[in-house]
């Protein structure tokens, strides 16, 4: 009697801790969602949205809006990407652009910190606006 109710208790033990790790937490689908809409945002040229993502002054002046207008996006790749917990997230994005007036293609490479507010748990980016030069 002791050999199957073991046996049965192993294998449960073995399917929850398979399911339990298969499983992605709503936390990191959070930051998928908020770095995927980042991503088109700057992709479109959409600057007041991307800007939005921003903790620091998440808002963008009619001057800054005015000279963000002269850029165009040609590329946004991911280079890498880590998430040592579930309140933080590092990416590395290379970002290709040029200004509207010169045919140069310019890369910017950004390292991106995501934090996930305690409060609100959203997901933000706590380094600056990329400096599109």
């Amino acid at each position: 009697m002791t050999k199957p109710f073991f046996k049965l208790t192993l294998v449960f033990l073995i399917f929850t801790s398979i399911f339990s790790c298969s499983s992605t937490p709503d936390e990191l689908e959070m930051l998928d969602k908020s770095a995927r809409s980042y991503e088109r945002a700057i992709r479109w040229g959409d600057f007041i949205l991307a800007k939005s993502f921003h903790k620091s002054n998440p808002a963008l002046h009619s001057i800054e809006r005015r000279r963000l207008k002269l850029y165009k996006i040609s590329g946004y790749s991911v280079l890498n990407h880590e998430t040592p917990d579930l309140q933080n997230a590092f990416s590395l994005v290379e970002i290709k652009f040029y200004k509207n007036d010169r045919p140069v293609i310019k890369t910017l490479t950004v390292k991106q910190h995501w934090k996930r507010d305690k409060n609100s748990k959203i997901w933000y980016i706590a380094t600056p606006f990329p400096n599109f030069r």
